[in-house]
């Protein structure tokens, strides 16, 4: 699976690039509670890994929170109360948007490490899906000590962070300057190195 670095920084991604918040008039910490919400979202289906009732273990391998359906749990959930709350139309569907996508980014960069199966069509079928590559590093065990944790790290982010600047600049830019296109096409070029480092790794 992806760190939850790499799972934050894909939510925080989503959150720029569609550029919304729930408030008319949104102070810097309503911004930052709506983050910090979203960001859950995204790291949510991995806290399987410390809720017994959740673990594979309790669920015959099956890594339950990971499928299309249960990825989809807390943002259904938010955008009924963002409803509830008073938010229509444009603003519930923008706001239900970026919520489900941020949902749908744990499973798409889960995937992209190729290492764990998921029951995507849990609880519909138990099948499992795994790619036969990968292009993202597992993440590391969590104990400071571990030097494949920063290793792992520092290639997810090579790869995350450069995709994750040119989504953002392209979601605001009107028009590319040159410079612009330059320093994009130098991001992809990096991301895609650090994709090569990362489909080398032993799985």
């Amino acid at each position: 699976m992806s760190s939850f670095i790499g799972h934050s920084l894909a939510a925080w991604t989503i959150h720029k690039s569609i550029g919304f918040s729930p408030h008319k008039t949104p102070t810097k910490l309503d911004r930052l509670l709506w983050l910090g919400w979203l960001i859950l979202v995204a790291v949510a289906p991995d806290l399987d890994a410390f809720i017994p009732a959740l673990h594979s273990s309790a669920h015959e391998g099956l890594r339950i929170t990971h499928s299309l359906l249960s990825c989809q749990i807390l943002p259904i959930l938010t955008t009924l109360f963002l409803w509830i709350w008073g938010l229509r139309k444009r603003d519930l569907l923008i706001a239900g948007l970026q919520v489900s996508s941020i949902g749908f980014s744990q499973i798409i960069l889960d995937l992209l490490v190729g290492v764990t199966p998921l029951p995507l069509l849990w609880p519909l079928s138990s099948q499992i899906f795994k790619l036969s590559f990968g292009v993202l590093p597992s993440a590391g065990k969590l104990h400071l000590s571990n030097y494949y944790l920063y290793y792992n790290l520092l290639i997810e982010l090579g790869v995350l962070a450069p995709l994750s600047y040119c989504t953002c600049r392209l979601s605001v830019a009107k028009q590319l300057t040159w410079g612009d296109r330059l320093t994009i096409l130098f991001l992809i070029l990096i991301s895609a190195r650090f994709m090569y480092f990362a489909y080398g790794l032993s799985r």
